[in-house]
């Protein structure tokens, strides 16, 4: 990675919001999400989640309103090295120290076996061949981020967090980033972004335009599970899709 990505990850990992939020500072907007996690020592604390892939190298980048949290992953926790917290984020879906993920979708539990598919993960990988027009490899082709970078169970404490994750950390990680298309996903994460960009429309994608310091296509799609149309030939039309897909490959 970058020396500015890896530090931003790293920074990310141990934000100090955190910190403040444990040593007591309850009335920060931050707090019900880090205080869901109801640990007794911070060393067992589960770190905010930078994003998943490597940025330097993924054409793509989906974002998020945050990560979903399990109790029997095998994730970095405030006590880990920060060599590993950096392997697993970047590395978290194939060649790193670990297996972490297998087939792009199952996650390394904690005792060594591998959990059941990750819906999200599954969904992401079929609209990113979808835009690709091929077979992808996640963590590669693709990377994923979130608005809020704290875990959390159905999104608790995301409405609050939201603001000052974004204005924190959006532009800085869009700005690590090397991807040509941002693809939002949900309405949390879409809304947020189109206030970023000043857009006021409901257009499904948007572009090319200078963002973060790279022109970009960015797409509004729904959320995995979602009643709304989610296959790209359902939100796309011929030519916006092969324009997605002529940014995805301009090398």
């Amino acid at each position: 990675m970058t020396s500015t990505a890896d530090e931003l990850l790293r920074e990310i990992s141990r934000c100090p919001n955190v910190l403040s939020i444990i040593a007591g500072n309850t009335r920060h907007p931050c707090a019900e999400i880090v205080l869901s996690q109801s640990v007794v020592d911070i060393e067992d604390f589960q770190v905010p989640e930078p994003w998943n892939g490597d940025i330097r190298l993924a054409r793509l980048l989906y974002l998020s309103s945050n990560p979903s949290i399990s109790d029997v992953e095998e994730y970095p926790v405030w006590k880990s090295h920060n060599t590993l917290i950096e392997d697993f984020f970047v590395h978290r879906f194939g060649g790193g120290l670990k297996p972490w993920v297998i087939e792009g979708k199952r996650a390394l539990a904690k005792d060594g076996t591998y959990l059941r598919a990750t819906p999200y993960w599954s969904e992401i990988a079929n609209r990113s061949a979808e835009l690709f027009g091929r077979a992808v490899t996640p963590g590669v082709d693709y990377a994923l981020t979130e608005i809020v970078h704290c875990k959390s169970r159905s999104m608790i404490g995301v409405d609050s967090a939201i603001t000052e994750c974004g204005e924190r950390y959006l532009s800085r990680v869009l700005q690590a980033s090397e991807a040509t298309v941002v693809a939002s996903i949900g309405s949390k994460a879409g809304d947020l972004l189109r206030k970023a960009l000043h857009e006021t429309g409901t257009e499904s994608i948007i572009g090319p335009r200078e963002i973060a310091g790279k022109k970009r296509l960015v797409l509004f799609l729904a959320a995995p599970g979602s009643s709304k149309p989610r296959i790209i030939s359902r939100v796309l039309t011929p030519e916006e899709a092969q324009l997605v897909g002529d940014h995805l490959s301009d090398r």
